[in-house]
């Protein structure tokens, strides 16, 4: 059965807000959705309605619709699984990953540095990512890497914690003691190292969500 236009906008937008394409504050404005899917705005506004019934989106009386931020508990939810999906990642990349790719994660961390320097915190965002993407795509497991790539897609909607400067410097100390482990090929401390990295962001995300739920009431 062919979709209907309702479906087919719900689904564009829900694809969009999770991948982070359209941040949480983003507004929403329909008349520019509607031209940009190409229908009239009625599919687009019910398709609103129930991504806000879902939580997507905040209605309000007055103003654009707006993108909602992850809730304090979904974000502990998902850095629960994301810290050990990842971590296992971590540790069976050790018996996979080359030197060639050991000297490429230490290019990555040198581009960082310099991203960190120039308060370049999108930049220092996407470089994180291209770090441990790097090393599970080692793992030799590519339902894994599959698994970290559908939860690190869902979790997009929560502020960049690298708004904080001091978090995009212990990141790079982190990253430098993982690249260490990689190179003495201990597994085990790959593991702790990767499981602890992402553990010490919740704490601190949390409280970024808090704030933005805040504000936006």
């Amino acid at each position: 059965m062919s979709k209907s236009k309702v479906e087919i906008v719900y689904e564009k937008i829900h694809e969009k807000i999770i991948k982070g394409h359209y941040r949480p504050g983003s507004k929403l404005i329909i008349a520019q959705l509607a031209k940009e899917f190409k229908m009239s705005e009625i599919p687009v506004r019910e398709a609103i309605q129930r991504l806000a019934q879902e939580g997507y989106i905040i209605l309000r009386p007055y103003g654009a619709p707006t993108v909602n931020s992850l809730t304090e508990d979904e974000i502990r939810q998902i850095f629960e699984i994301r810290s050990s999906l990842e971590s296992l990642a971590g540790k069976l990349a050790v018996d996979h990953i080359s030197n060639a790719h050991i000297k490429q994660l230490e290019q990555i961390v040198e581009e960082s540095i310099i991203i960190y320097e120039n308060d370049d915190i999108e930049g220092f965002f996407t470089n994180n990512r291209n770090f441990h993407r790097t090393i599970y795509e080692q793992s030799n497991n590519s339902m894994l890497v599959k698994l970290i790539q559908d939860i690190t897609d869902l979790s997009a909607r929560y502020p960049n914690y690298f708004q904080v400067r001091e978090r995009m410097f212990e990141s790079i100390k982190e990253h430098r003691l993982i690249i260490d482990a990689l190179k003495e090929r201990n597994s085990d401390l790959v593991e702790s190292l990767t499981k602890d990295h992402l553990l010490k962001v919740t704490p601190l995300l949390i409280k970024l969500v808090r704030e933005f739920n805040e504000q936006q009431t």
